[in-house]
């Protein structure tokens, strides 16, 4: 953008310093606020000044202590009037100096009322290299078609009585007699400013379309994303209502029983037994609020990572021990299988033997009776992938692209299988925040594999061997039979 100054605006002679909206020479108003700061100075200094002789007057209480005090006070109301003019002139120029001229405009000129031109701002594109003496005066106005003049005079004229007005003219922009003229179509927008003056910014109407087409997008865009926060927000609460009111029902429910015994007594066996289900609810309670926590610390960019050397071979295998006690009882194999000489990786500890446990108790809970859950760790490059396979009922594609979405469920899963849906989300959060990957390949009928990578530690340490074993291996000689 070609801004011009007032030498060029007469003459068109040479070009000038860039322009405030009000006219003022921006380097001029740089000296404006050095001087100002230098008046400021010194009035602050008077200012330091008068406090002293108050001072002086209260501590010596000399006659004139009286006079000194009222002359005191006089220049520091003097000072104080002064620094609020001087800071009104300099939030004056402020204001004017930040009106500034838009990227997209191709001519900005100020205009009398009759439509003569008293300087121009700025030219571009097609007007980039004209003098600006080109359109000073009548010259602008000359180069308006003659259909158009009408119209530009009647903008310019409710302009400057104060009414910002929009006008599309066909302008000649080569300077070529109007009988072998080469017109465009522009947009004219007129505002009025204090000086009298008309402000004409002529743009394009193609640019002024595509910025109101970008701001339109950019609200309708904004809306969206509110409106689907809200929905989220909605989906979120309704699901979390479903998922906490279950267990505590269980719990108050069954403990309910136990505390009043209303009807037949209890037996041994019924209390037993209805103990076991409040302390699974409690289970499932504890574990979904921890879920809850763990995926808003993970959103909110407050989990910190306590990065360390983290033996994968045994902290996996270690996961796969404690999963495989709850996989025996609903008669699912789980086992693993590691690659030889496996280095150690830069993890959390807790957060990868979170990813882990999350990644195995999913494909357990998807996998029906007579299924098995396979973990197998390998070297990737500069990585350690952890691969957990289960044959299950798999899944669709749209349902893979949606895994990991706090409270989704799959639209096939059975009712053993159901739950928040918060285990992923967490699981996909903690990769990330270690750098690592976080892959899914499912099919219907197929089973459904995830894949998490995450990067090597710096000093690699030399764990496991390349071993297919089937777990638990601590287990009684029952679970064992039946997880084999």
């Amino acid at each position: 953008m070609r801004h011009l100054g007032i030498g060029e605006a007469a003459d068109g002679s040479r070009p000038g310093p860039r322009k405030g909206a009000g006219g003022e020479s921006l380097p001029r108003l740089a000296v404006l606020g050095r001087v100002t700061g230098a008046t400021l100075t010194g009035l602050g200094v008077l200012a330091l000044g008068c406090g002293a002789l108050v001072l002086l007057a209260e501590v010596t209480g000399l006659v004139q202590g009286a006079f000194l005090n009222a002359t005191a006070l006089v220049a520091t109301g003097l000072v104080s009037a002064a620094l609020a003019a001087v800071a009104g002139g300099l939030a004056r120029a402020a204001t004017r100096a930040s009106e500034e001229i838009p990227d997209d405009a191709l001519l900005v000129t100020r205009h009398g009322l009759r439509g003569e031109v008293a300087m121009v701002e700025a030219m571009e594109g097609p007007f980039a290299d004209a003098s600006a003496a080109a359109f000073i005066g009548l010259a602008l106005f000359e180069r308006v078609l003659v259909a158009d003049r009408p119209a530009f005079l009647s903008a310019v004229q409710a302009a400057h009585h104060g009414r910002a007005q929009r006008c599309e003219l066909r302008l000649r922009c080569d300077g070529q007699a109007e009988t072998a003229p080469a017109f465009m179509t522009v947009e004219a927008r007129c505002t009025a400013l204090r000086s009298g003056l008309v402000r004409i910014v002529w743009r394009a109407p193609w640019q002024a379309a595509a910025a109101e087409r970008l701001k339109a997008d950019d609200a309708a865009r904004a809306r969206a994303e509110a409106e689907e926060a809200n929905a989220a927000k909605s989906h979120f609460l309704a699901a979390m209502s479903h998922e906490l009111r279950t267990p505590l029902n269980a719990i108050l429910g069954f403990s309910e029983l136990l505390a009043t015994e209303t009807g037949a007594p209890l037996d041994d066996a019924r209390k037993a037994d209805y103990a076991r289900i409040i302390h699974e609810s409690g289970q499932h309670l504890l574990g979904l609020v921890n879920d809850i926590l763990d995926l808003s610390r993970v959103e909110a960019g407050a989990y910190e990572l306590e990065r360390e050397g983290v033996d994968v071979a045994a902290l996996v295998a270690g996961c796969a021990e404690m999963v495989a006690i709850d996989a025996g009882r609903a008669g699912v194999a789980v086992k693993t299988v590691f690659a030889p000489r496996l280095p150690a990786i830069d993890a959390d500890r807790r957060a990868f033997k979170q990813i882990v446990l999350n990644l195995l108790s999913n494909a357990v809970k998807f996998t029906p009776e007579g299924g098995r859950v396979q973990v197998s760790v390998r070297s990737e490059g500069e990585a350690v992938a952890i691969r957990v396979r289960d044959t299950g009922p798999g899944m669709r594609p749209e349902d893979v692209a949606r895994l990991g979405e706090p409270f989704f469920q799959a639209g096939d899963c059975t009712q053993r299988a159901r739950g928040s849906g918060l285990g992923i989300a967490v699981v996909k959060g903690l990769v990330k925040l270690h750098g690592g990957d976080f892959r899914v390949e499912s099919a219907p009928g197929r089973g459904t594999s995830v894949t998490v990578t995450l990067p090597l530690a710096a000093e690699p340490a030399v764990r496991g061997e390349g071993v297919v074993a089937p777990f638990p291996t601590r287990l009684d000689d029952t679970r064992a039979k039946r997880l084999a």
